[in-house]
């Protein structure tokens, strides 16, 4: 582990774009899969797909003015799909549309300042060896990891500097696509030869730079880096008729709650197949982007401390000062715990209590 993880200490929010051939079925992510649409059918889907121009632009407005620091882009999901400029397939966005949704994403979200991280999928409904591994076919595994390998590479070599590296899609199905099956050691030791302050999620199976967690907040030991991905309502692709969204208080709750317990909450957009974000999940945004411009300084760059639970909220430490969140408020008036040094570490300091 060798990547540049102060950045991602202090960030604290990031935006996750699940984006792809599935959005233009309006059911999500997996909708090929479950209902068990021929690769082929599903594959005619990329013809259709035209999203209008400049909407990566707007995600990152969107991102900046949320107040969130870094992306998380879909370059290929399960589908295999790959939005960005293969080699190694035809079934990528280049050579169906013309367009490069990678490089449109990478350049939108640099021009607000923000990071970039690239979440690719270890697993391809559409790759022939992916099938073929999967079924049992272990004279496969040797074409499927040059393949993941390739565009990983790709990936990693032409865009700029990329932030993060965020895989998926093995952890669910250990048995074929183990940390073994995929070299994820050599796998990971390219993507730092080529992007050395890259940092690298621990989905291929090995320990990385920093862990996630998923739908659920599961911080992570006491000095482990971790994340928190969710979404702002149930579905992470573009699914019509999922209404179920969380509250603006919800969403500040696990953003807060994350935070102060040393993590970051990656929270999801789920772009319509034409680019645009559904107006629901853009008024929460901003809603969360107004309480950062007034509490910002209290959640970016904040340190994690031993005990972070007091009472009816949290404390962190930054630059020599304690912070208090309040997330529960009974009643019309509250006492602050006693902040004794048990919650301090070095640098730390407690303003008098007035009598």
């Amino acid at each position: 582990m060798s990547g540049d993880i102060a950045w991602f200490r202090d960030a604290k929010f990031g935006m996750f774009i699940h984006f792809g051939l599935y959005s233009q079925l309006k059911r999500g992510e997996w909708v090929m899969h479950q209902d068990a649409i021929p690769a082929a059918k599903y594959a005619d889907l990329a013809q259709q797909f035209a999203p209008a121009p400049g909407c990566a632009r707007e995600w990152a407005r969107l991102a900046k003015r949320a107040g969130m620091r870094y992306v998380v882009f879909t370059t290929k999901h399960h589908d295999g799909f790959s939005l960005f400029d293969t080699k190694l397939t035809a079934y990528n966005s280049v050579t169906t549309g013309g367009r490069d949704y990678v490089r449109e994403v990478v350049e939108a979200f640099r021009a607000e300042g923000l990071r970039v991280g690239l979440y690719f999928s270890l697993g391809d409904w559409h790759y022939p060896a992916y099938a073929a591994v999967t079924s049992g076919d272990s004279s496969q595994q040797g074409p499927l990891r040059e393949f993941i390998h390739g565009q990983v590479c790709e990936l990693l070599t032409q865009y700029g500097k990329i932030d993060l590296l965020w895989y998926d899609g093995a952890f669910y199905d250990d048995k074929y696509l183990s940390a073994e099956i995929l070299d994820a050691t050599g796998l990971n030791a390219m993507a730092r030869e080529l992007q050395p302050d890259i940092l690298i999620n621990e989905r291929a199976g090995t320990e990385e730079d920093y862990v996630t967690c998923e739908n659920e907040c599961k911080p992570a030991p006491y000095g482990v880096d971790w994340e928190m991905c969710t979404c702002i309502n149930d579905i992470w692709g573009y699914a019509e008729h999922d209404y179920n969204y969380k509250t603006v208080n919800q969403l500040i709750f696990l953003l807060v709650n994350c935070a102060t317990q040393g993590g970051n909450l990656l929270l999801n957009i789920g772009p319509r197949s034409d680019g645009s974000v559904p107006e629901a999940q853009v008024e929460r945004l901003e809603a969360v982007g107004a309480w950062l411009r007034t509490h910002g300084e209290a959640l970016y760059g904040i340190e994690r401390l031993p005990k972070a639970f007091s009472g009816n909220g949290r404390v962190t430490q930054k630059d020599g000062k304690l912070y208090f969140h309040t997330l529960y408020w009974p009643g019309s008036t509250m006492r602050l715990p006693n902040l004794t040094p048990k919650y301090l570490t070095a640098g730390s300091r407690v303003c008098p209590r007035k009598s």
